[in-house]
């Protein structure tokens, strides 16, 4: 939803995905999968939400990464809530 009111951009094409699934747990290959783009460029996206604070990394193993939305984070919350009510108005 933010990335059709905001215009195209894959940080925005991820972060709605999590605002939308907000409890998940996702590695790289299933964000990519999910939101239709290539693991390298979600590979790039991923370090900025992370140091916003706007996604949690959990490590998996040695080498292995999964995110998922930090739903503590306030911004987060009101994120969250703007995603929601976006959903009740027809952007087209």
């Amino acid at each position: 939803m933010l990335n059709k009111l905001f215009g195209p951009s894959i940080f925005l094409l991820v972060l709605d995905l999590f605002l939308d699934n907000p409890r998940e747990l996702m590695n790289l290959r299933e964000i990519a999968r999910r939101v239709n783009k290539n693991p390298g460029s979600i590979s790039r996206v991923m370090p900025l939400l992370v140091e916003r604070g706007l996604v949690e990394e959990i490590r998996i193993g040695k080498k292995v990464r999964a995110y998922r939305l930090n739903v503590e984070n306030q911004l987060v919350q009101v994120l969250i809530e703007f995603s929601q009510k976006l959903k009740n108005i027809n952007l087209n």
